[in-house]
């Protein structure tokens, strides 16, 4: 996967979309950060799962969410400007089993110059993870930047 390495704001344009690779949240990992950041039964326990809405164990929502943007992270993508960010929109259509191989990409949204900083632009991002399996959306966030232009 050749992901660039954007070096101003000034790159990028509403509607480029970037394929962030694949994602698979480990069943140990999963029953981990359950205990420590979101101890539900269903995300810790079989049965559990089978006895909750969802039918089955599966991940912490806020899990996806942090490893989908660790991955983005990773990337590279805005690793040289990234400054930060005030505001999240986030959804979970469907929820994320352990084990399952996620897409994910990222799409630039809207994007504008810093009224009080010439050297700023904002830049709202859409980040998605889908099941590679069935294609079902399993995280929609919409995330603001603030990027070195």
């Amino acid at each position: 996967m050749d992901i660039p390495r954007l070096s101003s704001f000034d790159q990028l344009a509403v509607g480029q979309r970037f394929r962030l690779g694949t994602l698979v949240l480990p069943r140990a990992e999963v029953v981990e950060f359950a205990r420590r950041f979101d101890p539900q039964a269903f995300h810790m326990d079989e049965e559990a799962g089978r006895r909750s809405m969802f039918g089955e164990m599966v991940a912490s929502g806020l899990h996806t969410l942090s490893a989908v943007f660790g991955r983005s992270v990773d990337s590279g993508l805005l690793a040289d400007i990234n400054l930060g960010g005030n505001q999240m929109e986030v959804r979970w259509p469907a929820p994320v089993r352990p084990d399952e191989v996620l897409e994910l990409s990222a799409e630039v949204v809207e994007l504008r110059p810093s009224r009080s900083r010439a050297d700023l632009g904002i830049a709202k991002f859409r980040y998605i993870a889908e099941r590679q399996a069935d294609g079902v959306l399993v995280l929609d966030a919409l995330i603001t930047h603030f990027l070195r232009r």
